[in-house]
């Protein structure tokens, strides 16, 4: 069943630092701050632009999550930052489980 939203399953808003990697384009990578996860997915904020449809790796330090999925939609916001939604390839409960967050170095 669908969530007033038109979601399968409601995301939580957890800020998880994450990074991701094109899988295309290897040498495309950022680093960011997760809004909101679910099983399926998440949206985060990143310093660079993602084109929809491009093949990731979505990982979280220090490397305990780790999946593949794509990028859905990127959309400007503030402070010259991007607002990405990310679909996981399949679903993946401990996205949304609470974490020891440690951020990515560099």
């Amino acid at each position: 069943m669908h969530s007033v939203t038109g979601r399968i399953e409601e995301r939580k808003s957890i800020a998880v630092s994450v990074r991701i990697i094109s899988l295309e384009h290897p040498e495309l990578v950022d680093s960011g701050i997760t809004q909101n996860v679910s099983s399926l997915g998440m949206q985060a904020l990143f310093g660079k632009r993602w084109v929809p449809n491009e093949p990731v790796l979505i990982e979280s330090p220090p490397g305990n999550v780790r999946s593949r999925g794509w990028v859905v939609y990127c959309r400007p916001a503030s402070r010259g930052e991007f607002t990405v939604g990310l679909r996981l390839l399949t679903p993946q409960p401990m996205w949304s489980q609470p974490v020891n967050n440690k951020r990515f170095a560099g």
